[in-house]
């Protein structure tokens, strides 16, 4: 540092590859790595770029950059509309293939992230007008008077008279609106533990749960902690949904996917299940 004329600002060693804040020789503020600067990096980046040579560098990353996400895009099907670059990671106009008007970041393009939220079926807006059309198409009325989002369960009724909550990813990807009608009566509530791994999972199945019990006792899953079966309609799901809220308040989060967590949480998902309003249960401790 004093060899290049700066001044460390960190008032404490924070080791070779750990930025330390200091003002380089033209009084810029920075914070280089010990081991770059060992290295012959340099302090400091404003410094760095105003090097001629640098620019030109810098010059020649920005439109290589500019020419790749050009010729992926076309590549997708899409024109870049955007009069001038703006950076890899700000949003640029393009139109799709399919017409919509779009602006993706160059840097997620070529991540592989695609162009076009609507086409990919993350728009909120389309989104939310495909389930419409979807359930309508099918002689559905959709209930729920707000959009929640393409991943939450929403209300519905369904032609036959059922009033059940889809998720609209999964209506739109051709699974179904009603379980009722398609014989998922998710009628039974489970949770099982891996003692070896220190795990629970909790979860609904319909009918008898011995398959799906069998199938996580295979997986390590083999005590049983609760087994209620033959609930009223919609209870095991208003279960499982309370149970984990109930978590998400407390602030516990999943060690795996979506319902597979740490042991600790036993007794707070089970003072939930067993005192659950209403619950007429077949209880297999």
């Amino acid at each position: 540092m004093r060899d290049l004329a700066g001044t460390v600002l960190e008032p404490t060693w924070l080791g070779a590859l750990t930025p330390h804040r200091a003002l380089c020789a033209a009084g810029h503020p920075c914070s280089p790595r010990p081991g770059d600067v060992q290295q012959g990096r340099g302090l400091c980046m404003a410094c760095r770029n105003d090097h001629p040579g640098n620019t030109a560098r810098i010059a020649r990353m920005k439109a290589t950059a500019e020419q790749a996400f050009r010729a992926r895009v076309q590549e997708l099907g899409g024109t870049v509309v955007e009069p001038v670059w703006l950076g890899n990671n700000h949003p640029h106009r393009v139109v799709c293939r399919s017409g919509h008007a779009c602006t993706p970041r160059p840097a997620a393009v070529q991540q592989g992230q695609g162009l076009c939220r609507v086409c990919a079926g993350n728009d909120p807006a389309s989104c939310e007008q495909a389930f419409r059309a979807r359930v309508a198409q099918f002689g559905g009325t959709v209930l729920e008077p707000v959009w929640l989002g393409r991943d939450t369960p929403h209300r519905i009724l369904c032609p036959a008279g059922h009033q059940v909550t889809p998720r609209p990813g999964s209506v739109l990807n051709g699974s179904g609106m009603c379980r009722l009608c398609a014989g998922k009566t998710w009628d039974v509530f489970y949770v099982v533990a891996d003692d070896n791994r220190g795990w629970i999972k909790f979860g609904v199945t319909s009918g008898d749960p011995a398959h799906r019990l069998n199938t996580h006792a295979r997986a390590g899953f083999t005590r049983t902690v609760r087994r209620l079966a033959d609930l009223p309609d919609g209870t095991a799901l208003e279960l499982e949904r309370s149970v984990l809220a109930t978590l998400r308040l407390a602030d516990e989060r999943p060690v795996f996917g979506r319902e597979y967590y740490d042991d600790a949480v036993e007794a707070l998902v089970l003072d939930i299940v067993d005192n659950y309003p209403l619950l007429a249960r077949d209880r297999m401790p």
